[in-house]
Formats: structure tokens, sequence, C-alpha cells
């Protein structure tokens, strides 16, 4: 195949049919500056719009390849063998996709099955067990005494940073029951906004905490207030943020950083 002598028929063609280049673009639906390029020689039109190109400008399929107008020869065998071509060229085209998906798939599948078996193993918790003391406020923010806070379970260092496992309060009894459980989000509602819940197996319990809370990623710096307006804090600042009837969406960092 001469891409000039193509070019120079599709031109002479199609200006014989009184044809601009953005007409004949339009009835193949392609770009005119694509048409412009078969004309110049500087491209060749897709295997696929040779049968439409050759009916749109009169001419056969032959003449296209060949590059100048032929004798009538036997049309359809040529037609049919460029419909075969296309037919593979698309076969190969969907089973290369086919073979890319499959892939794309199988690995997806092999990350999901792996993610589970890591998971179920414990790979994404951390084991925490700390006591850790605490001073307790009166509903006015004066200290009135000290307590210990048994820390013990573990936390998800993968998603949604969580903790569940032991949260028991020394001077809050009901915590410190045996069957009774916690969990702690560090973006429970929003980013930034801590909360715990006290539960039992299948049964969320109300132990007198308020459910909003403050605590640094390590858990040794944290500050909560009771129902009754009682704060347990291991720092002072906590107070007047727990004192305030609002809950501030902050992160409070400290050292020792899991």
């Amino acid at each position: 195949m001469d891409r000039e002598k193509t070019g120079a028929l599709i031109a002479a063609a199609r200006r014989e049919k009184n044809m601009t280049q953005r007409e004949l673009a339009q009835a193949l639906h392609v770009s005119d500056r694509a048409v412009s390029k078969w004309e110049r020689g500087a491209g060749f039109p897709d295997v696929s719009l040779l049968e439409p190109l050759a009916d749109a400008l009169g001419l056969s399929v032959l003449d296209l390849l060949r590059g100048e107008e032929t004798a009538a020869e036997p049309e359809m065998t040529v037609r049919w063998a460029i419909a075969l071509l296309v037919r593979q060229t698309r076969e190969r085209t969907r089973r290369r996709w086919g073979q890319i998906l499959g892939g794309v798939f199988l690995a997806l599948l092999v990350g999901f099955v792996l993610f589970a078996i890591l998971d179920r193993a414990g790979v994404f918790l951390r084991e925490v067990s700390l006591e850790v003391p605490a001073t307790v406020y009166d509903s006015a923010g004066e200290p009135t005494g000290e307590t210990t806070v048994t820390i013990d379970g573990t936390v998800s260092v993968l998603g949604d940073r969580s903790f569940v496992g032991r949260f028991a309060i020394g001077c809050v009894e009901p915590t410190c029951r045996e069957y009774v459980h916690a969990q702690i989000r560090w973006d429970a509602l929003w980013e930034g906004a801590q909360d715990i819940l006290f539960y039992r197996a299948g049964d969320f319990l109300s132990l007198g905490v308020e459910r909003m809370l403050y605590m640094t990623e390590n858990m040794q710096s944290f500050g909560l207030r009771l129902e009754d307006g009682t704060i347990i804090a291991t720092d002072e600042c906590y107070v007047p943020l727990l004192l305030s009837g609002w809950y501030y969406s902050i992160l409070p960092v400290f050292s020792n950083q899991f």
C-alpha cells in the first residue's frame, strides 16, 4: 500500500463527489484532520474504515489499497477479507482486555484473601496494657482526689483507629466489673472526635460516663466527664474543655506515640 497514492486517490474522488473534507469526515464519524492526514499521505485509514470510505467515495476497497482505480475484480471477496480482518482485530482486543481485567481481578482477590488472613492473625492489632494515674475533679473543676485507670485490650492500627478492651476507672465501680468492656474510637462522629462506649456481650451499658472524651493515641493522656459532672483527667488542660459544655474537635498529641 502506497499512502501517497491512496491519499491522492481519496482527494480526487472526494472532489469528484463535490464533498469537503469536513463532509467526508462527518460521514465516516472521524475528524476532518484525519481526512486531511490521509490525503496528504501522512497516514492511512484504519482497516475498519476502508469499506465505509470506499462506499462514500464510490470506489472499491481494492482501489484504496492499490491507490488507483482498477478494472472490475471480485470486490466482495476483498470486502469479506477486510471484514474478517476487522473481526479478528476486535477479537484480539477483547481477549487482551479480558486478560488484563482477569489479572486485575485475580490480584484484587489475592489481596483480599491475604488481608483477611493477616487480619484474622491479628497483624493489624496492637496489644495495650496500662495503669494510668488520673486526678478526680468535682463539677466546679476543683481537684478532689486521685484514681487509677486500667487499660487492657487491643488497638486497631489500620483504617479508623479504635480500642477494644477494659477501661476500668478505679473510682467508678461499674466500669471495673469483669464483664464490662469499652470501645474507644478516635474519629467517632467526625475527624478528631473521640468517644467511649461501655458494653457487655450483646448489649451497650450506661455506667454514668459521658460518651465524649479527649484522648491521645498512646492512651496515656485523656480526660472524660461523668454524668454527675465529675471529671477524670490525667492533665489539668482537659478540665476547662470538659467544663465548657461543648466538645471541641481536636486531636491532642503528646510524646510516646505508638
